[in-house]
């Protein structure tokens, strides 16, 4: 009875001895790990933005990486959610790497329903969340972000006080000036600006158009001529600014005058 029962405790003490040793060496493998999430690059395609996130997995443990989730996020700087997109890698094997191209893509028309992304520079976070399997034993969960820099289209945009001048017989004419800065460094603002003038009784005087084609970085001075009625003409009333661009309209901004 004593051989079995020594056997029995031996067989006891070795399956813990090599569960143990598998948890130390899984845990240290584990350490091995490294994930980089390079440059982003950024691309326009119909009004959508893409933007493509190389993610480079080394496994330099032991065991295989397996059932790999991975999430990206684009966020404000205040967390409100901007797009989102998982991917799924079923297995890594030890001593590989792999990279891969995760790609997320939002709308700029939406962007632009919030004015501080019109007019003010600001910062998107770009989120990467990681689940894993590791030796089909240990779950792991991590996360690393980045900054990715949001220039504003219309950075301090401003326009001046219509001046009333003749232009015929019957009408008068005012030229709006208007100028921005075009701080985004991913695309140009190419389209037309249109204006409208509103007298003190929000009636419609006239409107003008005018077209703008404004690279990235760069800067816009340009007027709007607007030919109106005189018996219309009050002292003070608005100004009505409407942006139409090949990649999102914005409008109205408005200005008061006298």
């Amino acid at each position: 009875m004593d051989v079995p029962l020594r056997a029995l405790t031996w067989s006891i003490r070795f399956f813990w001895i090599i569960t143990f040793a598998v948890a130390v060496t899984c845990v240290y493998s584990a350490t091995l790990i490294r994930v980089n999430m390079g440059d982003p690059s950024m691309a326009y395609v119909e009004g959508v933005f893409n933007v493509t996130v190389p993610i480079t997995f080394d496994n330099n443990g032991y065991y295989s990486i397996a059932d790999l989730n991975i999430t990206a996020a684009i966020t404000d700087h205040e967390n409100w959610p901007i797009s989102k997109n998982t991917v799924f890698l079923a297995r890594i094997p030890p001593q590989n790497n792999v990279t891969i191209s995760h790609n997320i893509s939002f709308n700029v028309q939406e962007i632009m329903t919030r004015a501080e992304y019109a007019f003010y520079d600001s910062e998107f976070v770009l989120y990467g969340s990681f689940s894993l399997n590791y030796a089909s034993l240990v779950p792991f969960e991590f996360e690393t972000n980045r900054t990715l820099p949001w220039g504003a289209p219309l950075f301090n945009f401003t326009s001046g006080v219509p001046e009333y001048q003749a232009y015929n017989g019957t009408h008068i004419r005012t030229n709006v000036p208007l100028s921005f800065q075009n701080h985004s460094p991913y695309f140009s603002l190419t389209g037309v600006i249109r204006v409208e003038i509103l007298n003190n009784r929000q009636q419609l005087l006239g409107s003008g158009t005018t077209f703008m084609d404004v690279p990235s970085n760069a800067n816009y001075e340009g007027e709007v001529e607007v030919v109106v009625s005189p018996a219309m003409v009050t002292s003070n009333g608005q100004i009505r600014i409407f942006i139409e661009s090949e990649m999102f309209n914005y409008g109205p901004v408005v200005r008061n005058y006298g």
